[in-house]
């Protein structure tokens, strides 16, 4: 909701699931929701690999028929 990085109390973690790109962190909001959270370097490298990607193709205004 913020947008800002906020501590999370170890009550509020329902799960923790190690993958070979991140762990994803299962949450409990006080809004009611469950949110999960990716989090590792070899998460961060392919979302970024995959914004430059999407930066370089053409977008339907850059293709003239």
């Amino acid at each position: 909701m913020t947008r800002t990085d906020e501590l999370v109390a170890d009550r509020h973690v329902l799960s923790a699931t190690s993958h070979p790109t991140h762990v994803g962190l299962a949450v409990a909001c006080p809004c009611g929701l469950v949110h999960v959270y990716r989090t590792g370097r070899r998460w961060e490298e392919a979302r970024a690999r995959v914004a430059a990607a999407r930066a370089a193709a053409p977008t339907a205004q850059d293709v003239r028929v």
